[in-house]
């Protein structure tokens, strides 16, 4: 196995690669589409966290989660439900663990940014704000 498929198979990759994709992905969700994903995006945030609140309390916390940990769960409900991602040739990576601190490393982000730019002529950057479920 070469350096650069030992590279692309770490969790840094994944992650960054799935944040970066929902980031772009975000922009065309349909209203349905939206409404869909929340749900998902919900009951896996209650599953890989074994929380058992309302609706609305993981509503409060998804929403106080850091961007990048949202963007990955929206990855997995995106995968669960058979939505692509908006660039051609490019695939949702697998990640076990959403809220692994190791997918949010920078140098990742840079790499996989740089690496989208470069074949796809896009630049795509993670937004500060956390995403708001409530207007979802």
């Amino acid at each position: 196995m070469g350096l650069l498929s030992k590279l692309l198979d770490m969790p840094s990759f994944n992650g960054a690669t799935n944040a970066l994709l929902v980031e772009l992905a975000l922009l065309e969700f349909t209203e349905p589409q939206r409404t869909h994903l929340k749900g998902r995006v919900i009951e896996l945030y209650r599953t890989h966290r074994a929380t058992d609140g309302t609706m609305e309390e993981t509503v409060v916390e998804l929403n106080q989660m850091h961007r990048f940990f949202q963007l990955n769960l929206v990855a997995l409900a995106m995968k669960d439900l058979g939505y692509k991602p908006p660039l051609k040739k490019e695939k949702l990576q697998k990640v076990r663990d959403p809220f692994d601190p190791s997918h949010a490393d920078e140098r990742a982000l840079s790499a996989v940014a740089r690496r989208l730019k470069w074949q796809h002529g896009i630049e795509i950057w993670i937004r500060e704000e956390p995403i708001s479920f409530d207007s979802w």
